[in-house]
């Protein structure tokens, strides 16, 4: 029995995130580490590319190098289906280390990792969990952060970002965050 839901719950997942193959790679990050994992997803134009699913990280020190994907990434971005307004997206943040590199690009809507003026469940989430991980990193604590991205069928533009940050007793979540544009009526950026 349990091997038969053990297949089924494989061809769930296989079914439900068009995976041909998925593959985890430790990261070496100077100080901090992390795990992706990666796997080939069918998008718009029905070919398959490499899309990142998950980043596990292990968070000891902030980064003082920023990386930004420039120009360079531009027909990545269109492998990936981004749309007008969307931002080239480290996925683990250039201040922990993250590198510019293809496993960590994914095209952002502009407003996911922006700080505004107005409070809601929605805005400032995200932001707020990378503050969380800089304050404690600056406190010497070690952070464990994971980075989910979920995709439709069909789409290598990520339709959600999840974080989970966790640092001691302490943590930040912002979960199955929509990748999309705002809501009418929204504040403005601060």
């Amino acid at each position: 029995m349990l091997k038969r839901l053990s297949f089924v719950f494989c061809c769930l997942l296989v079914v439900s995130y068009n995976i041909v193959e998925a593959a985890t790679t430790t990261v070496n990050l100077g100080s901090n580490i992390a795990r992706v994992t990666t796997g080939s997803h069918v998008c718009k134009n029905g070919k398959s590319t490499e899309v990142t699913f998950q980043v596990n990280a292990v968070l000891n020190k902030k980064s003082s190098k920023r990386t930004n994907f420039g120009s360079n990434f531009k027909q990545r971005m269109d492998q990936l289906d981004s749309v007008a307004g969307d931002h080239k997206g480290h996925i683990l943040a250039s201040a922990f280390g993250g590198p510019a590199v293809t496993w960590n690009l994914a095209p952002q809507a502009d407003h996911l990792n922006t700080k505004y003026k107005c409070r809601n469940s929605m805005l400032n989430i995200w932001y707020d969990c990378e503050k969380f991980i800089r304050q404690n990193l600056d406190k010497k604590k070690q952070v464990s952060v994971k980075i989910s991205l979920r995709y439709q069928n069909g789409n290598c533009r990520p339709t959600h970002w999840s974080i989970d940050a966790q640092a001691g007793s302490q943590g930040c979540q912002a979960l199955d965050i929509t990748n999309g544009p705002l809501p009418l009526g929204v504040c403005q950026k601060a």
